[in-house]
């Protein structure tokens, strides 16, 4: 016989919760920190939105939140700019460091190093200021320039991200003229490391300075390349290391 159906549905369900809360293994609840929390909202917020977040103990200007949560993980999670220096007061050059996250990582990683830093979108620049000035760092120069193959002028499209870059044919809009600097002028006293992401000029400016890396002692170079454009990175492999891989 089936008693089932002379018991009260309210019993029923007591009797099952009872056995649940008994045999059922419990999910655990996630209670986010803090920072899970704020890197959650980053997330969620539209590109190229100016925002403020706290990093490190320190108030950090944002002018593109994909950016900067794509940028930290590279760069502190990941380590990507990671070197080992001879000495405590390594210079480095920073050709392309945007809202300043790398040199916030090489001041941590060497607090006295000496930096030369370039990024020449003007609106990535003043964030870039404010950010040196937030974190209380010294001992670097910052430059509202662009790295190329020649002292000057030249046209750059701006982005508002990490990919503002010299125009390509295609680009029309939001194109500015800005200051340049020839980087192989800079390539004339020992550099501890160099860093290039300047968003598909590397060929030019590293052709422009072939064989002259002879007191560069690491370097970093983010190769950029379009599916349209002849491969190059060949080519940059022979200047900065003088054979073909």
């Amino acid at each position: 016989m089936n008693i089932s159906k002379f018991i009260p549905l309210p019993l029923k369900r007591y009797v099952v919760r009872k056995l649940q809360e008994k045999y059922v293994p419990k999910t655990p609840s996630i209670t986010l920190t803090d920072e899970q929390t704020e890197y959650k909202r980053l997330s969620e917020l539209e590109r190229f939105i100016p925002t403020s977040t706290r990093f490190l103990g320190h108030k950090m200007e944002i002018v593109d939140a994909c950016t900067f949560l794509g940028g930290k993980e590279e760069i502190f999670d990941k380590g990507i700019y990671e070197f080992k220096a001879d000495t405590d007061e390594p210079f480095i050059i920073d050709c392309g460091a945007n809202i300043g996250l790398s040199v916030v990582y090489f001041k941590q990683l060497y607090p006295n190093a000496k930096i030369v830093a370039f990024e020449p979108d003007q609106q990535i620049f003043n964030t870039l200021k404010k950010n040196i000035n937030s974190f209380g760092l010294s001992d670097i120069i910052l430059c509202q320039e662009a790295i190329w193959k020649e002292d000057g002028e030249i046209e750059f499209k701006i982005e508002g991200g990490f990919s503002g870059r010299i125009p390509k044919p295609e680009d029309t809009m939001d194109v500015v003229k800005v200051k340049a600097r020839r980087l192989k002028n800079l390539l004339n006293r020992p550099v501890d490391f160099l860093k290039i992401d300047i968003e598909g000029a590397e060929y030019e400016v590293l052709k422009d300075c072939a064989y002259a890396f002879g007191q560069v002692k690491n370097i970093f170079i983010e190769y950029h390349s379009h599916i349209t454009e002849r491969q190059t990175l060949n080519e940059i492999l022979f200047f900065t290391y003088g054979k073909w891989l």
